[in-house]
């Protein structure tokens, strides 16, 4: 008898809806399935336990229109309102509006929802959550909350500050410039697509810093097919590839050889980012 090969599988949840999500979405169809990697790259992202239910009271927990977790078996993992699941998951039965609120776009949300993922699917060798220090709070909580083991596995995390955009921008150069924010955006909170002649000239924000000195001149944190496949192309070429992770590193380094930046933990910094070793695990 012939044993059957078990599937390799690994789960990523992500914070955001786009820029991280089709980044290792791209990853995933493009290299990690092509060698054969990995047999499943499940990618979930913030409409996994949905962030837009309004609850207007505890009693209407459960009540809702029920949305479901992605999974690669097909099986439904509750009836249950899915924001309920999670809330009791962290906080007990009597998990109501003040928890969910607690929850809803923080980093301790996508450390708990790898694991009640994989509570209920069972499935996966490694679980991972993906996100980054900008504008959020629960950092503490989050790495705290991923040494808790389900199935005898562990929550690793692939954190970037101040964002996400600073392991993309160490594709092609060293960098440990504190940028302030992602993105600079107006009083409505509409993107300043800042660049050479507008906005902060890439001197606080990062994507303004990208368009500025790197080839991604319009770079967007929401792409279409075709500039992703464009921008990934470029990402995913070996010479920017290989270089984002021995920049990475080097990055590492240096927080380590300054006194009053190794004992602080990686929430604590800016610039920082360990993207590279989920990277590797796809890629390499």
């Amino acid at each position: 008898m012939v044993k059957r090969k078990l599937k390799r599988s690994i789960l990523i949840v992500c914070e955001g809806t786009k820029t991280e999500h089709d980044y290792f979405k791209y990853i995933a169809n493009n290299i990690t399935y092509i060698k054969e990697l990995w047999d499943i790259v499940e990618i979930c992202d913030n409409n996994t336990i949905p962030k837009d239910i309004p609850i207007s009271a505890p009693t209407e927990l459960g009540k809702r229109k029920n949305r479901h977790f992605i999974n690669p078996n097909k099986r439904r993992i509750s009836e249950q309102n899915a924001l309920k699941e999670l809330c009791k998951y962290l906080y007990g039965e009597e998990a109501g509006v003040e928890e969910y609120e607690n929850i809803r776009a923080v980093p301790l949300r996508y450390v708990a929802q790898a694991q009640l993922i994989e509570e209920e699917q069972q499935m996966y060798e490694e679980l991972w959550a993906v996100f980054d220090k900008n504008g959020h709070s629960y950092h503490k909580k989050a790495f705290e909350r991923a040494e808790k083991e389900v199935n005898n596995k562990k929550v690793q995390i692939g954190f970037s500050s101040r964002s996400f955009e600073h392991w993309l921008l160490l594709h092609f150069e060293k960098n440990k410039t504190a940028f302030s924010v992602s993105e600079c955006k107006d009083e409505s909170k509409n993107p300043l697509y800042c660049n050479s002649v507008q906005g902060c000239k890439g001197a606080t924000c990062l994507a303004g810093y990208i368009r500025i000195n790197t080839p991604m001149k319009d770079y967007q944190k929401s792409n279409s097919k075709e500039d992703l496949k464009k921008m990934m192309d470029l990402l995913l070429q070996p010479k920017y590839l290989n270089k984002a992770l021995k920049n990475a590193l080097w990055l590492r380094e240096e927080i380590k050889k300054d006194k009053s930046l190794k004992s602080k933990k990686c929430y604590e910094l800016n610039p920082y980012t360990d993207v590279d070793i989920l990277i590797k695990k796809l890629t390499e």
